[in-house]
């Protein structure tokens, strides 16, 4: 008789080890990519961090990007360098991209994710803020990095098979 109530726990346990902790899959969508006029079929996962700023994952075809958007004027409709901190400990830059402007109060960053690490970094620390031209910086708070990460983890286990890093060369 107290065989099953050993039992019974033991087969819980390994059935919730069992389960994924990705609560969210891709949700098909259109949007802009690269032309704000223009709207692609995307599959896409999100998250809204404060000041209703969103941070998404996009897949387009083959291709893979990652999306911020940002509702603060960090230079609408401008050309410069990208600075995403994350965590304190990496940082991703990019020297030149263009902040689309979706509306007067709106705007957004596209980066592709292909041949590169972005995905499995900023799946590992978050971002901890996002630094446009050098001067217009927000600052995200730990607990939406935290869910910036979560995101990032579910995306990088959907195509991790898909997506190519950099090989190095010596």
């Amino acid at each position: 008789m107290k065989i099953p109530f050993f039992i019974y726990p033991m087969l819980f346990a390994m059935s919730a080890m069992g389960q994924s902790p990705c609560t969210t899959s891709l949700q098909p969508d259109s949007c802009s990519l690269f032309d704000p006029k223009n709207k692609e079929l995307v599959d896409f996962m999100e998250t809204r961090i404060k000041n209703d700023y969103q941070i998404q994952f996009l897949k387009h075809g083959p291709k893979y990007y990652l999306k911020i958007i940002v509702k603060n004027d960090l230079g609408f409709g401008r050309k410069g360098s990208l600075l995403l901190s994350l965590s304190n400990k990496k940082q991703i830059y990019v020297k030149y991209i263009y902040l689309n402007i979706i509306d007067k109060y709106s705007g957004y960053f596209i980066l592709p994710l292909n041949d590169n690490n972005y995905l499995e970094t900023i799946k590992d620390f978050g971002i901890s803020s996002i630094i446009f031209k050098e001067k217009a910086e927000f600052i995200i708070p730990k607990n939406d990095s935290e869910h910036i990460k979560k995101t990032a983890a579910c995306f990088f286990d959907i195509v991790k098979d898909h997506i190519k890093p950099p090989v190095n060369k010596f």
